[in-house]
């Protein structure tokens, strides 16, 4: 009998998705788009062909309802409107009036002018720029699959049906992929297409499973059966490991679970350095079903709720009636702890539906987040009206997105006085002393940070785009990826200005981009005297870690060595270095690889 041919150890970089690291063998799982082959039909087929079709699309409706059913029940009503979107494709009078046409006019099968119409709708949707284009199109190519899938008879591949702990390894994964996942044998996701945006990928994140995506050939490389590692801390990927380095990841892997269970223990316990220097650890979160896990983390509170997503995954503008349940939900969830809700922060890559965003060359140099709330005036009195309800008797915060001078500030603040005294014409509850914040992503508001810091309650530091527009590269563009660091001494300059003209003005300073949830840079920025990070729910235990075993007096030295560095990679060099000796049980030191 023939020796299986031993596979050479294979390695992929992708985009970490969710973090944590996966060992385990290979479920290929094939939801991929089924062969359509064009059929003629005779006239007398036709009838029958139209009847069929609209059976396919009954079942599809029955399908989508079904998911979404079940998405109520694991997620919440926010995610499951995500199917609202589908049902909506599927009732579209182009397609259903369309493919009724031309099966009258082609005399070709409907299997074939569904895909027609549908490839025609995906390819537009894709060539848009935005997020909001790609995940519509995400949309577009599922409905399609199940539309087909029902015309041909094929039996759909549901991942509720697993046996035994696998790695999911598939070219996509739907939104309705994720909610039939049966989690118990789910260790982790590796995906060919995808980003750490996308709907799929905020599901992912939401129950806990490591991920990897992007990966463009995965299911090209790998075979059933065999084990693989998925590193969704550093959106690596290893096929059919050598003994040697699967042995090196199993116990990189029961050390990671060692330390975190380890880390369980300091849920409770107040965030502060051994020297008593209090901060903030708080969550970041883009939909509500995460407050759970703030909660079961340990954070103190919600430093960024990106509301966005309330509007992202509808066709429609949410009702103020809408958002008050939504903001509630959190607000209650969280309590007493407080809550910071921040104004949509739609354009750019993210675009609004119902609404015509105007073509630009760099959106995120144009019409987004604080402009167009200021601009769509009545929307952004809608929005301030449902934070301010969910505020009586609770800990909730405005945060205001982009913000580049005080104008921007001054008009919200007045819109925001205008909304209260209304609120209370009309004899509603509210927070009357509600504070204000504003979020540091340009250049120009550190600048003038010292003014600023007079206009507001306090300061909200985002690094993604801090770093986008201090450095001039798009953190979305791989030729200029190498560029993009939170680690250059520039941007670092600027955080330290911001927190100064914060503390000289008496208001606190938060910083909510990925930095924050960075252990290499968590020493730096206690000795920066940031008085609050938010960083991602399972990130919490591991920055509170560090937080409580080490003291104020050292880290403020750290920060000031680093300082005396020039360039990004000296200091990321020396942090990492002063980390090591300091913190040598870190998951991070065996995250990276």
């Amino acid at each position: 009998m023939p020796q299986k041919k031993k596979q050479t150890e294979v390695r992929l970089k992708g985009v970490p998705a969710a973090p944590g690291i996966a060992i385990g063998p290979v479920y290929l799982f094939n939801n991929t788009y089924p062969k359509v082959k064009v059929r003629k039909l005779e006239a007398s087929e036709i009838s029958a062909e139209t009847e069929r079709f609209k059976v396919a699309l009954e079942t599809t409706r029955r399908d989508i309802l079904k998911t979404r059913s079940l998405a109520v029940k694991q997620t919440g009503d926010i995610v499951a409107r995500i199917f609202d979107s589908h049902l909506l494709i599927l009732d579209d009078a182009m397609l259903i009036d369309e493919t009724t046409q031309r099966l009258k006019e082609d005399n070709i099968c409907a299997d074939a002018i569904v895909h027609n119409i549908m490839q025609r709708t995906y390819k537009s949707l894709k060539a848009q720029q935005g997020e909001y284009f790609s995940q519509r199109a995400d949309d577009v190519y599922d409905v399609a699959r199940r539309i087909i899938y029902n015309l041909q008879g094929l039996e759909d591949q549901h991942l509720s049906e697993l046996t035994h702990p696998v790695i999911i390894i598939a070219s996509n994964l739907s939104p309705s992929d994720v909610i039939h996942l049966d989690r118990k044998h789910v260790l982790g996701i590796a995906t060919d297409m995808g980003g750490a945006t996308s709907h799929t990928a905020i599901l992912t994140r939401s129950i806990e499973v490591p991920a990897v995506t992007g990966l463009k050939n995965v299911t090209e490389i790998a075979c059933s059966g065999e084990n693989i590692v998925v590193n969704g801390n550093s959106g690596k990927v290893v096929l059919f490991p050598t003994k040697k380095h699967l042995d090196q990841y199993q116990s990189k892997r029961k050390r990671y679970l060692s330390f975190m269970s380890k880390l369980k223990k300091l849920r409770d316990l107040p965030t502060e350095t051994s020297d008593g220097h209090r901060i903030e650890l708080m969550a970041n979160i883009e939909l509500p079903v995460e407050t759970q896990a703030a909660v079961e983390h340990g954070g103190e509170g919600i430093g960024l709720f990106r509301t966005e997503y309330l509007y992202l995954t509808r066709k429609s503008m949410p009702t103020e009636e809408e958002q008050i349940s939504e903001y509630r939900h959190v607000v209650e969830t969280m309590k007493p702890h407080p809550v910071v809700i921040r104004t949509f922060d739609l354009g750019g890559d993210k675009i609004m539906p119902g609404f015509e965003f105007p073509k630009e060359n760099n959106p995120f140099l144009g019409w987004r987040a604080i402009r167009v709330s200021l601009d769509m005036e009545d929307s952004l009195r809608a929005q301030f009206s449902a934070i301010l309800q969910a505020s009586y008797k609770r800990d909730v915060r405005i945060l205001l997105p982009l913000i580049s001078g005080v104008a921007e500030v001054r008009k919200a603040r007045r819109i925001l006085g205008e909304v209260m005294d209304d609120l209370a014409k009309h004899k509603l509850k509210f927070d009357p002393s509600i504070k204000l914040g504003i979020m540091i992503e340009v250049p120009s508001a550190v600048i003038m940070a010292d003014e600023l810091a007079l206009e507001c309650d306090f300061f909200s530091i985002g690094t993604n785009d801090l770093v986008q527009y201090t450095l001039a590269v798009d953190r979305a563009n791989e030729n200029v990826a190498q560029y993009y660091t939170a680690y250059h001494p520039a941007v670092l300059r600027m955080i330290r200005s911001t927190v100064k003209a914060a503390h000289n003005a008496g208001i606190p300073v938060a910083l909510c981009g990925e930095l924050a949830g960075d252990p290499l840079a968590t020493l730096l920025l206690i000795g920066l005297e940031i008085d609050e990070l938010s960083v991602s729910p399972v990130l919490i235990p591991e920055i509170k870690k560090i937080i409580r075993s080490t003291d104020f007096e050292l880290a403020k030295d750290v920060m000031r060595k680093a300082f005396q560095y020039c360039m990004a990679s000296e200091v990321e060099k020396f942090m990492t270095t002063t980390m090591k000796k300091l913190f040598a049980d870190l998951p991070v030191w065996f995250n990276k690889d």
